[in-house]
């Protein structure tokens, strides 16, 4: 035997293999387990779409067992479903805050400032926009609540700001507020998605244009209110007859 060989004591307990697999540690409370599979499918669906997506992708992406993802989701369309949730509400959050934090600001700066955080989100978080634009487009009834209820409260918050700040100049717009939101989301949407799928676009000029076009328009607005207040009276609308 080589010198360097010891021969185990009879008394010496065998040493016991590590039961730990590579990839996630069990350890790991349920929640951060949740958010590790997460953050990896998001990756996943936004390259992939819903129908190349495979739960083997995930667990790769994450670095984590099959089985580990099964044990915290009943199979793909569960996990999609929750990580659409999951990008509607980073999407949300991540709005409500730009338009929050730019409340006090002079106009010129709060239509840029919000018009900018819309093209950071398909800049730097183009992953959780693919997703919630695929859920979109899918039509699967689950996630598409999830964007819907994305798009009504993305909506609301710039309705209440549009609405608070056509009352500090003493105008009554009702529920045009709701109508100037839709239309300037639709555009900060719009221009963003073509450039974020053409860079060549200038990113700073297509946001001056953007902001430009609003401010000119909030502008005219403010010379003939009554335009405002016309588009903010909702009619009623009559009940359908019973048969």
């Amino acid at each position: 035997m080589p010198s360097g060989d010891q021969p185990q004591s009879e008394t010496e307990p065998p040493r016991r293999r590590s039961g730990r697999r590579p990839g996630r540690p069990r350890a790991l409370p349920i929640e951060e387990q949740r958010r590790l599979v997460i953050d990896a499918a998001r990756v996943v669906f936004a390259g992939e779409g819903y129908s190349g997506a495979t739960i083997e992708r995930v667990a790769r992406q994450a670095g984590t067992a099959r089985s580990s993802v099964y044990e915290l989701f009943d199979g793909k369309e569960d996990l999609f479903i929750a990580v659409v949730a999951d990008a509607a509400e980073r999407f949300v959050q991540r709005l409500t805050t730009s338009f929050r934090d730019s409340a006090d600001f002079e106009l010129r700066d709060y239509v840029a400032h919000n018009f900018t955080t819309v093209f950071e989100l398909f800049e730097q978080d183009r992953e959780t926009v693919t997703v919630l634009l695929n859920a979109e487009r899918g039509g699967m009834e689950p996630p598409m609540l999830a964007v819907a209820d994305t798009r009504r409260r993305v909506l609301a918050t710039v309705a209440a700001s549009t609405r608070s700040r056509w009352e500090n100049l003493g105008v009554d717009v009702g529920a045009a507020s709701e109508i100037l939101s839709l239309m300037f989301f639709g555009m900060a949407e719009g221009v963003a998605v073509r450039q974020a799928d053409d860079p060549s676009w200038d990113r700073d000029a297509l946001i001056d244009l953007l902001t430009d076009f609003t401010v000119g328009g909030l502008y005219r607005l403010a010379r003939y209110p009554e335009v405002l207040e016309a588009a903010g009276r909702r009619k009623p609308v009559p009940e359908p007859e019973s048969s």
